[in-house]
């Protein structure tokens, strides 16, 4: 490797105190798998003249070292915490060699040299059946590099953190990445990356990818895919931008000056310090956006700056998923349901041979681990910030990152800034929170109401009834009258607590902890049955249809066989062998034709499935024959348990019904049509017998259906800025106004131009053509112009196919006109001087614009159910010719009806008039967009 040994003395630096600093040339022959290296370590001064000990994948040879290194034979990672469990991982393929060399005095250098294959295999990690991710700890082939610190292709020497400077040849055509600031290859072939600061791994990954780039405030946003695609890059680096500005602002300035998004070469989704590597298809599910990136877009405050001391617990996982997965979902209003649905994980899958303490958590591996080390830990800064407040949990925030900013923190270091900014001792609540198991159980007791002198009081007590504890709980009590809803915070801090409202007016519902804002254990009433309840299970009986043919009892078996795990067993029977369901198993119901299905499924009061001749409704939709459904109801011998029903409609389904239910836990039914299988129907039946809401109506009043409680509304910690700026809305409007679109009259160039420009920007914002030939024009022809004679029109359409089967064919029209005036043809202005031009800057340029940067949003967003049409109209002052045409002639859209219209006309001119938006309130995006 002559050309790695000429590269290194450019490399060096002055070594950072405390932290060991890597200099890494490399080189990769991707066709052979293999991995040539050349490594400068400094270590810390305090490792002069001592033995130390290292850890280097086994598939890795040393050709030369200095000092002189010995292996270590058989003794393997022991000892070595590693990063998310690294050097665990990697001992599952007999893939660790330890080292050991013996500094001398005064020498804090180790220079190495090794070369080896890189080729773990990728696999489905246990009990991983859930989530349906492979993982390896290392590749190196055509397809593309990863390299971490669990592949070991550097010198481990523990989980302290380190800087490094790396160089790698970059095979041609490929882009190679890694933390900090750099170069993915350049015309030099090679790769040049700085961690610019600490770091506690070295990434190096990447393969055959284009980049993409555009600023993102102080930093730049950038996108590497496989294939072209301006589109889905462009909705990725308006969203970087945006996250980058809205955590900024919550936390503090964003630690890095890139942040990329990586198109893996198979499903991941990992973060790393300034990137993020996600699977092909990841990232084109369009509710990535709003889910899984904002995620990895926060772990860089949080795990990637503010780094984990592992060795006292995994707390960024939890604050990252509340401050984004959670946060996201507080801005839609919808706070409670996922606080709601994170508890329903722990109650499913948590049972109490999995529990663990926070302060355990390293990573997650399993259903289990991720229920606690991401959902007891949201909810526990949840907590926090009910009993500190937003202003406070802000302020401990942002010093929290000042001060850690590069260093290392545990949940100790969480404690003092939370307490320093609040005010107040947490001592109680973080040694329950990090260092115990279990979760609190409430229970409602000597619930009563009484009228004194025209007042009533509702009395009660609150009991936690779990064997643990008790725990330290402020818990939210609301009831509602006929006047409105009151709201109080009873401390239960010991076994139970009493409580009382006083009100005027008639009390009708009682309601605990109605927002979900208490880590605990939730009962089973509270919640519908759902399919994570049979999955969370220890022991599940399937049960077999005995009418059905062999071969069909086969795929039903192969089916629920796939889903046994270390801790999930599963039995298997037939509705022949079995009368009555045994009370201490879930169970699986297989077949349309089970006999125990149908009785049950008919007596659940919960569950909405009808089982007739005309065959099966399931939640009121009809479901046909070749359809495959699931549906969950109550365990008839216990409430806790849940017995779901599957049902696959054609033989080619089975695989896809095993791949995709596991992903599906929170629901309660789902439907799926085709050989895929492609969900159509999914949902959560109705709970209405929770123990912890308690009907205070007189028996007569309680036929009128459930009470509604009206709880305030939030303010989010954070907000997104708006999808729309103010620079793009000007861009188009200085385009389409410049001189040169010569005020775009009727058969002019700048008509023309103008129709090109927005055809363009429709593209690039992801539409679908929706005009004819397959594409985004539809013609048409105006009888006369400026010059008598007939002229060809356009008008451009685009359009966003619904996600609903039932609700696609129909469409919502967003639309605006893109013509004007010209030199005054057909309306010339008196005032006006012969031939001026009008350039039409709000009539109506300002409409386009709006209507451009509609679609730009909407296409950055899930899709909707409904189909969005957005059509810019040609000739309209000519006599309304383009939506006349448009009106009067089939679109070429797969369209059956027009929902709703919305138009957008001189937009500029309403100047203190108000913008008045009619059920803004059925897209969660409209809210951002108009902020």
């Amino acid at each position: 490797m002559p050309w790695l040994l000429s590269l290194l003395p450019a490399l060096t630096w002055a070594q950072p105190p405390g932290l060991a600093s890597y200099e890494i040339v490399a080189e990769l022959a991707p066709e052979r798998h293999e991995l040539s290296a050349e490594v400068v370590v400094q270590l810390p001064e305090a490792l002069a003249g001592r033995s130390v000990e290292f850890l280097l994948t086994s598939e890795l040879e040393i050709v030369s070292a200095s000092p002189t290194v010995e292996r270590l034979p058989g003794a393997g990672a022991d000892g070595f915490q590693g990063i998310n469990g690294s050097s665990v991982e990697l001992a599952r393929h007999d893939g660790v060699s330890r080292y050991r060399l013996q500094l001398p005095q005064g020498v804090t250098q180790l220079t190495l040299a090794y070369r080896g294959v890189i080729d773990f295999p990728l696999a489905t990690p246990e009990e991983e059946y859930a989530r349906g991710f492979r993982d390896t700890p290392g590749q190196i082939g055509p397809q593309g590099v990863y390299l971490a610190g669990s592949t070991l292709w550097y010198p481990y020497f523990g989980d302290d953190l380190l800087r490094f400077r790396l160089q790698a040849r970059v095979p041609p055509g490929w882009q190679l990445i890694s933390q900090g600031d750099g170069d993915p290859g350049g015309a030099d072939a090679i790769a040049n990356w700085d961690s610019a600061g600490p770091v506690d791994e070295i990434y190096l990954v990447g393969g055959p990818l284009l980049r993409y780039a555009a600023p993102a405030g102080n930093a730049v946003a950038e996108v590497y895919l496989h294939e072209p695609d301006d589109a889905l890059a462009r909705k990725y680096l308006d969203a970087t931008a945006r996250y980058l500005q809205m955590y900024s602002g919550l936390i503090g300035p964003y630690p890095y000056r890139k942040f990329a998004l990586v198109e893996n070469y198979w499903e991941t989704g990992y973060g790393m310090p300034s990137f993020t590597l996600l699977g092909p298809q990841i990232i084109r599910f369009p509710f990535i956006l709003t889910s899984s990136y904002p995620h990895e877009i926060l772990h860089n405050w949080w795990g990637n700056s503010v780094f984990v001391d592992y060795a006292s617990g995994n707390w960024a996982e939890g604050l990252t998923a509340y401050l984004a997965d959670h946060l996201l979902k507080e801005q839609q209003g919808q706070g409670a349901a996922y606080r709601r649905d994170t508890l329903k994980r722990y109650r499913d899958f948590v049972k109490a041979d999995r529990d663990f303490p926070l302060r355990e958590f390293r990573s997650r591996h399993s259903a289990a681990t991720e229920a606690v080390g991401y959902g007891k830990t949201l909810m526990g800064f949840h907590m926090l910030r009910l009993r500190l407040g937003d202003d406070a949990f802000r302020r401990s925030l942002a010093s929290f990152y000042r001060k850690y900013r590069g260093r290392k923190a545990s949940f100790d270091d969480l404690q003092a800034e939370f307490e320093a900014a609040g005010g107040q001792s947490l001592e109680r609540f973080f040694r329950e929170w990090v260092t115990l198991t279990g979760a609190a159980r409430l229970e409602l007791q000597d619930l009563a109401v009484e009228r004194t002198d025209g007042v009533y009081h509702v009395r009660g007590r609150l009991r936690q009834r779990q064997r643990q504890g008790p725990f330290e709980l402020d818990v939210p009590l609301a009831l509602a009258t006929d006047a409105g809803t009151q709201l109080q915070t009873l401390r239960l801090d010991r076994r139970e607590a009493a409580f009382e409202f006083t009100s005027q007016a008639q009390p009708q519902l009682l309601a605990v902890d109605p927002a979900f804002d208490l880590f605990r254990m939730l009962d089973a009433r509270e919640t519908a049955p759902s399919i994570g309840q049979v999955f969370g299970e220890h022991a599940v009986l399937a049960v077999l249809p005995s009418a059905a043919s062999a071969a069909e009892q086969a795929a039903y078996r192969q089916l629920v066989s796939a889903w046994t795990s270390p801790t999930q067993a599963i039995d298997f029977a037939t509705d022949a062998d079995i009368d009555e369901l045994p009370p201490d198993r879930a169970a699986w119901l297989l077949g349309r034709d089970n006999r125990l299905a149908a009785g049950l499924f008919a007596a659940d009061p919960v569950a909405s499935v009808e089982i007739g001749a005309g065959g099966l409704r399931l939640a009121g939709r009809v479901v046909d024959a070749g359809d495959s459904i699931v549906a969950v109801a109550r365990h008839p011998g216990d409430a806790e348990k849940a017995v779901g029903w599957i049902v696959v409609g054609r033989e080619a389904a089975f695989d896809g019904m095993a791949r995709k239910l596991p992903h599906y836990g929170k629901y309660s039914y789902l439907g799926f049509r085709g050989d895929e299988p492609e969900n159509f129907l999914k949902g959560e039946w109705q709970a209405s017998d929770s123990p912890l809401r308690f009907d205070l109506r007189p028996p007569s009043q309680r036929s009128e259906g459930q009470v509604a409680l009206a709880l305030p509304k939030r303010q989010p910690l954070a907000e997104l800025p708006p999808l729309v700026s103010r620079e793009r809305l000007m861009q188009h409007v200085n385009y389409l106004a410049a001189p040169e679109r010569e005020g775009r009259g009727l058969g002019s160039r700048g008509l023309e131009e103008a129709a090109d420009y927005i055809a363009a920007e429709f593209a690039a914002a992801g539409l679908q053509p929706g005009g004819e030939a397959g594409g985004y024009f539809q013609p048409f022809s105006s009888p006369t112009g400026p010059d008598g004679k007939p002229h060809e029109l356009r008008n451009v359409i685009g359009w966003l196919p619904g996600s609903d089967p039932a609700l696609r064919e129909q469409a919502v029209l967003i639309t605006a006109h893109y013509d004007h005036l010209g030199h005054g043809w057909p309306d010339e202005r008196a005032q006006a001087a012969p031939g001026a031009i009008y350039p039409g800057a709000d009539d109506n340029a300002s409409g386009i614009a709006v209507l451009i940067e509609l679609a730009r949003a909407f296409a950055s967003g899930p899709a909707l159910p409904r189909s969005l049409v957005f059509v810019a109209f040609s000739g309209e002052e000519a006599g309304l010719l383009g939506s006349d045409w448009y009106v009067r002639h089939a679109s070429p859209l797969p369209i059956d009806r027009v929902f709703a219209v919305i138009n957008m006309d001189t937009v500029g001119r309403l100047r203190d008039q108000p913008v008045s938006i009619l059920a803004a309130e059925s897209a969660s995006e409209w809210p951002h967009i108009f902020r």
